[in-house]
């Protein structure tokens, strides 16, 4: 299972190219994506085809020098990380849409949407990955100066016919909350054997160069089933599973916000 272990690095990588967005001379009033001017548009097409191209040059300098991330990422963590991404996974696609924005005094807040899908082949097999991520941009001028992670969810796949999964974990609960985390095999097992694991990890800037290995069982028929209780304190957490059988395997992850707010349900 060793290259399994490098999976939280990747998952947290997609989150930091192929979704930026930037405005020249937008409108405070206009705020829908059939609103934004071309200059926007085109922008972004442009910036994902430097993703695609893996231009990583290209790519930074739509960052200011002293931009924040919600993960606490500087941009020479992104330069690291990305470097690093990039060789391991050449194949990677990137498909950002404007979901809103809208122009506060000189800063644009903008907020986007990316698939990220990746193919690379390792150990002798496929590993296909893909991955959603919803984020929220604050650009000054032409760079972004900050930018926080709204949703993540992403999945890798392996092998012949791996399993289908349908997640269950809120996207938001309050500190200390106790909820669920389910994830359930959709396929009719039969003779077949399931073994899988989950965990949990603070999402830290170190957390994408240390993750956490599996510790694999025996699962009950029908997947994994958790209650789980969220940090005292606010911040972003990471929840995964694994899921391993004959003919196939499936890294999933998730991320939920722990903040004083509503229960939000999100079934994937």
């Amino acid at each position: 299972m060793g290259y399994w272990q490098s999976w939280q690095r990747f998952f947290g990588m997609a989150i930091a190219t192929g979704v930026l967005t930037l405005g020249f001379g937008l409108r405070s009033e206009a705020r829908t994506p059939a609103t934004a001017p071309a200059s926007l548009t085109d922008l972004l097409v442009d910036i994902d085809q430097a993703a695609n191209d893996q231009q990583l040059e290209q790519l930074l300098n739509f960052y200011g020098e002293n931009f924040t991330h919600s993960d606490g990422l500087t941009k020479t963590d992104l330069q690291d990380l990305l470097t690093q991404l990039w060789e391991e996974y050449p194949r990677l696609s990137y498909n950002t849409k404007l979901l809103n924005w809208e122009q506060t005094g000189d800063r644009l807040v903008a907020e986007t949407e990316t698939q990220v899908r990746g193919l690379k082949k390792q150990a002798g097999r496929w590993v296909h990955y893909e991955s959603k991520i919803r984020s929220q941009q604050t650009f000054q001028g032409d760079k972004l100066i900050s930018q926080d992670i709204l949703s993540e969810a992403s999945t890798l796949t392996s092998g012949d016919n791996p399993p289908a999964l349908k997640v269950l974990i809120p996207e938001t609960v309050a500190p200390a909350a106790d909820f669920g985390f389910d994830v359930i095999v959709q396929d009719p097992l039969g003779e077949e054997i399931l073994l899988g694991g989950a965990l949990e990890e603070p999402i830290t800037s170190s957390t994408y160069t240390n993750p956490e290995a599996f510790d694999l069982n025996i699962l009950p028929a029908g997947g994994i089933f958790k209650r789980v209780e969220a940090p005292t304190e606010a911040g972003d957490m990471w929840y995964s599973a694994l899921v391993v059988r004959s003919d196939g395997m499936v890294l999933t992850t998730h991320r939920v916000k722990v903040e004083d707010a509503p229960l939000q349900a999100n079934g994937l």
